[in-house]
């Protein structure tokens, strides 16, 4: 025998998916954030869901920017005519007035952080990060998506005076975070920047010790002229200057935390002459070493 349902308990089933999913545990904040808020980006609701095996919310649309992300768990999430997997490692999101339909796998139900927000800067940043008008992407920084996350999350909760606005502050770096890192997967690194950072990088870690830039071309196996080419392409810098305001900048912290004398310094960041490192000192610092220490402690 079929069943067939009446008009009145379609929209009922239909109600009831547009409503509520769900949910075997929770946490919701909510802050005061009206409609159409003047503010760049703001925090409407959101919070953290740990979902049924049942869980479904069908909607036709939404009045704020939505971003979900799954910390456990699967959930199929329909955006427009499209269908995505949510998991650990991806996030999702869709802009106002976009249908979507949530269904949670029923074996492995998802436990989510989700965040509604609205602002003059929300559909930039949405659009910038990849989202379009809703999709589900590969997140490249994990790591420092779910920490930004989750910052919001106890933040939102504590209530405090400060609450939206760090809260908000976490969103928008969240948000640039998944931009950055959808521009560099889109973009192919060339040669010259992979060879220029190459060339830092054994700068960063060794800086101290160098005397001369050749000796940063020889390590990294390339010509010193094609190296500082790079270094003015890249940081309108020449590989001097570049280990020359790494070695000032730790000399001045060694002023400020130790007792060395300026000599003791000078040989700590790699200059042989103390006169030559505090004429250095002072063209970039504005003060010697000397004057430095003393005005700073």
């Amino acid at each position: 025998m079929v069943c067939h349902m009446s008009k009145k308990e379609t929209a009922e089933k239909k109600l009831r998916l547009a409503a509520e999913g769900h949910i075997i545990d929770s946490r919701y904040f909510f802050f005061d954030t009206p409609p159409a808020s003047k503010k760049t980006l703001a925090i409407v609701f959101g919070g953290y869901e740990k979902c049924a095996p049942d869980f479904e919310i069908k909607r036709k649309t939404y009045p704020y920017y939505v971003i979900e992300i799954p910390v456990k768990g699967l959930c199929v999430l329909e955006i427009g005519t499209k269908q995505y997997q949510l998991k650990k490692g991806a996030i999702g999101g869709f802009a106002p007035g976009v249908p979507h339909h949530y269904i949670c796998d029923k074996n492995q139900p998802m436990e989510h952080i989700f965040i509604a927000f609205t602002g003059s800067q929300a559909r930039q940043l949405f659009s910038e990060s990849g989202f379009a008008e809703g999709k589900v992407l590969d997140i490249l920084k994990p790591a420092e998506i779910l920490y930004l996350a989750n910052a919001i999350l106890k933040r939102a909760l504590e209530k405090t005076v400060l609450s939206h606005q760090l809260c908000c502050s976490y969103l928008r770096t969240l948000l640039l975070e998944q931009s950055s890192g959808q521009a560099f997967a889109k973009k192919k690194e060339p040669l010259s920047m992979k060879t220029y950072r190459i060339c830092r990088k054994y700068i960063d870690e060794n800086f101290s010790t160098i005397f001369m830039p050749s000796e940063v071309a020889d390590k990294c196996g390339v010509n010193i002229r094609y190296m500082s080419r790079l270094f003015k392409k890249y940081s309108e810098i020449t590989p001097h200057e570049y280990i020359t305001r790494l070695k000032l900048n730790k000399a001045a912290n060694l002023l400020l935390i130790s007792s060395l004398s300026v000599q003791d310094i000078a040989e700590q960041v790699g200059f042989a002459d103390p006169y030559h490192f505090s004429r250095n000192f002072k063209k970039f610092h504005g003060h010697s070493p000397k004057h430095y220490r003393q005005q700073h402690l």
